[in-house]
């Protein structure tokens, strides 16, 4: 692998565990990125040096959020696979489902939160199970916008 190919790799994979992703995950979808033909789970064990197990497991991830594609080929037995060009995408996709989850629990808290907090007279913590809710309002709408970004 040339070494450009490697830092974009490398990057790839800083970033995502910066954001709380899979570092194999990133690095994965990186190399299938730059990389013109669709590769193998062999292929891949070998350009990243990481186990089989450890690609198998990311390529289900990465086929889960529409990240990458199956390919088949004459001659081969097994299916290779290639990345979706729609980073841009995949990123706003996984940034909405996984706000919506957080946001669901949220609100499942909040909600918990209040069942209890209407028999206590404190208004302090009331206001800010509030300005909670309005956040989390506020967060909801930004998800529910995050397509017109494009």
């Amino acid at each position: 692998m040339d070494e450009l190919k490697e830092k974009i790799i490398e990057l790839a994979g800083n970033i995502g565990e910066g954001l709380g992703l899979n570092r194999a995950t990133c690095q994965i979808d990186a190399l299938l990125y730059l990389t013109s033909e669709p590769l193998s789970p062999g292929q891949i064990t070998k350009e990243l040096g990481i186990s089989k197990a450890n690609v198998s497991l990311n390529l289900k991830k990465l086929e889960e959020w529409n990240a990458i594609k199956k390919v088949w080929k004459k001659g081969h037995t097994r299916a290779l696979f290639k990345a979706n060009e729609d980073i841009e995408g995949i990123i706003i996709n996984k940034l909405q489902i996984g706000l919506q989850k957080r946001i669901k629990e949220v609100r499942e808290y909040i909600k918990n939160l209040k069942k209890n907090i209407n028999k206590s007279n404190n208004d302090e913590i009331k206001n800010k199970i509030k300005k909670i809710e309005e956040i989390t309002d506020k967060l909801e709408f930004l998800i529910k916008n995050l397509k017109y970004i494009k």
